[in-house]
């Protein structure tokens, strides 16, 4: 596939600093750019927009291509759109005040009063104000990852005619409550949000009030400074988890007991209600055009893409709608990477997204047919295979979920223990044991994490006595899942609240054991998040382990293996092992817990796989928009230290014209 999108030797004309009127009266923040000629723009002319709406600066001044918009100002306006970017409220230059995510879609309509948050209709707004623009032809094509995701989604649910004419949804960070972004079955996604409020703070730190700001700079010499902890935020969220966490506590850790949505997450860790600004799972999908939803199997929101296509296909107002929309599932992790200890499966799994994003909206705004999206509904890159694959159908029709079940003689601790894993019913088989210790956590290595996910080695962690580990024999012939992963342990613990986490894993002839899915239950929310309830020290349960999902091909020689612990740390928070204020528990509330998991006729602790037929019939592809092959970018560029965006616009010609001669409709 030729790329279109290489060539960047024409001109733009950027209009930087639109603030476009809410109606609240507050004014969002936008740069808005055109394709050029001489210098100028041709408002006789009507242009399609694409559109990014971001909680991340929208200036020409950082540079164009800055994560995550993708280069897009240079792509798009070579392909004939005009691209804005507008800042979410309270980010940047925009006004009012920050309250992630929750102003994109419904606002306050159906929702409980919530002090302020979620009360605005931003995304909506900023679409209607477009689509009056004299220069609109009335076409918006939206795309982005994460907030951008969101952004596009929250208004389309807001209204299922909202003016966009199409929608790239990669990954978006919605459920915030619940599904990955703060909350995963109860888990708070604590590494992520410690980096992502340090990063978000940073930019907001100067709307707070002095005497706010002069305790937050005392607490800096507590736990150090804001703009060094963003440098290293990885290593330094880490060290928070580590170090403070246990000191403190999640609530009053020094500087982000002041964050405002800090402690909005984590006061209502068990009010549901209160995270409904961005709650999709109870509104319609029943969208007017048909939309793409991409994600990758180590994306923190895996489960929010996948779920919004299923959900569209099923609340399609028309078949053909149905048949439209379109899912496409990569091994990423959030930042577009394919983490992995062999070189091999990365080199060759970059994808070029803006040739994929303006392929999409090619097709469905100018009818330009891209071969790709006529193959199948759902694009999925097989792990292991190591290639693109197009599906008639998702979840494939003819899967067969299998049962396999945990054996062992009462030895099942390390990947040296007698563990095994096989379809094979247990009769009567002793129990395994080990020790949870919330003060030496089982490591979340390789897991589906914002930065590290990937399909990497995660046998250095199979030693600890605090993990139990249970193998197949060895395949006979390739054995391909792909789908949706599910598990359910019965367990007892000696504590009165405990994790259980169980991990998939592709475990290669040489001993590399190579991540795919993860899921948990904890304890006090066993049976309903909203009313948590102590476990009884010595008592059975029945878990439900959900996963997310994945695809990957076992090949012959290979085994398939799962892990269970009680922690993922620095990935979820550690349970005290207690039933006590998870906000405000420090570690004199931690208890060693002994665990004990049960595999018997009575007590069948198993995972459900989705294994794919060996005669199921798909065709394999080419994958068109592999950056090696278009000559584009991918996201993971831009996140490269060093990486020399202008590069990619080294022949682009740019006018930076005042933005009072922008004509425009308020």
């Amino acid at each position: 596939m030729s790329n279109k999108f290489q060539s960047y030797d024409h001109e733009v004309a950027v209009f930087d600093d639109i603030m476009i009127p809410m109606r609240d009266g507050s004014r969002m923040c936008a740069v808005i750019t055109f394709p050029a000629k001489d210098g100028k723009v041709d408002f006789t002319k009507k242009y399609p927009v694409v559109l990014n709406r971001t909680g991340y600066r929208a200036t020409s001044t950082l540079g164009y291509g800055a994560w995550p918009s993708w280069c897009m100002e240079e792509f798009s306006t070579a392909d004939g759109y005009a691209s804005m970017v507008i800042s979410g409220r309270g980010t940047y230059h925009s006004e009012g005040q920050m309250h992630p995510l929750c102003d994109e879609g419904w606002g306050q309509d159906g929702c409980p009063d919530r002090g302020g948050w979620g009360v605005h209709k931003d995304g909506i707004d900023a679409i209607n104000w477009i689509l009056k623009q004299p220069w609109c032809n009335g076409q918006i094509a939206t795309y982005g990852i994460s907030w951008m995701g969101a952004s596009q989604l929250l208004p389309w649910l807001a209204d299922n005619k909202c003016g966009i004419s199409t929608s790239f949804i990669f990954a978006p960070a919605v459920n915030s409550g619940h599904r990955d972004w703060g909350y995963t079955n109860g888990f708070f996604t604590l590494k992520l949000q410690l980096i992502w409020a340090l990063q978000m703070f940073k930019g907001e730190l100067e709307r707070y009030p002095l005497a706010v700001v002069e305790a937050i700079r005392k607490e800096e010499e507590i736990i150090g400074k804001i703009p060094e902890l963003v440098t290293e935020h990885i290593a330094y969220a880490e060290k928070l988890v580590r170090e403070f966490v246990p000191k403190y506590g999640v609530l009053n850790l020094p500087v982000f007991r002041h964050i405002r949505f800090w402690r909005k997450w984590v006061e209502n860790r068990e009010n549901m209600d209160f995270f409904s600004y961005n709650d999709t799972t109870e509104r319609p999908h029943a969208f007017n055009k048909p939309l793409l939803f991409m994600t990758g199997y180590n994306d923190v929101f895996t489960l929010n893409a996948v779920k919004a296509y299923e959900q569209a296909v099923k609340d399609a107002p028309t078949q053909e709608i149905a048949d439209g929309h379109r899912l496409v599932l990569s091994p990423y992790n959030h930042v577009g990477v394919r983490m992995s200890d062999n070189p091999e499966y990365i080199t060759s799994t970059m994808t070029d997204h803006p040739s994929m994003i303006l392929s999409w909206s090619d097709r469905q705004l100018r009818n330009i047919p891209c071969e790709v999206f006529d193959k199948g509904k759902a694009l999925i890159f097989v792990q292991g295979e190591e290639r693109w694959r197009a599906e008639k159908s998702w979840p494939i029709a003819d899967t067969q979920y299998t049962e396999f079940y945990l054996h062992s003689n009462g030895n099942a601790n390390t990947s040296s223990g007698d563990g095994v894993l096989s379809t094979e019913k247990p009769v009567a088989e002793a129990v395994d044991t080990y020790k949870a210790d919330p003060a030496n956590p089982a490591p979340s290595i390789c897991d589906n994490d914002l930065m590290m996910g990937g399909y990497g080695d995660v046998s250095a962690a199979e030693g600890r006595e605090d993990m139990l580990v249970y193998t197949t024999p060895v395949l006979e012939e390739d054995t391909e899942i792909t789908g949706w992963v599910n598990a359910t342990l019965y367990a007892s613990t000696s504590a009165t609240d405990s994790d259980f986490i169980m991990r998939l894993v592709d475990v290669f002839p040489d001993g590399k054991a190579r991540h795919l899915t993860m899921g948990g239950c904890r304890g006090r929310y066993r049976k309903d998040r909203r009313a948590p309830e102590a476990m009884i020290p010595g008592q059975i349960e029945k878990l439900e382990l959900p996963m997310h999902v994945t695809s990957c091909m076992f090949k012959k020689g290979h085994r398939i293996r799962v892990e269970v612990i009680s922690a993922a740390s620095p990935l979820w928070d550690v349970n005290p092992n207690a039933f006590v204020d998870l906000n405000t528990c420090t570690a004199k509330d931690y208890v060693i817990a002994n665990q004990t998991i049960y595999h018997d006729a009575e007590h069948p602790s198993s995972i459900t796989l989705p294994i794919i037929p060996t005669n199921h019939e798909a065709e394999w592809l080419e994958w068109p928009f592999e950056a090696s092959v278009t000559g584009g970018v991918h996201e993971g560029e831009m996140m490269i230290p060093g990486f020399d965006v202008t590069r990619l616009m080294s022949k682009l010609q740019k006018t930076i014209i005042d933005a009072d001669e922008l004509p425009r409709v308020d």
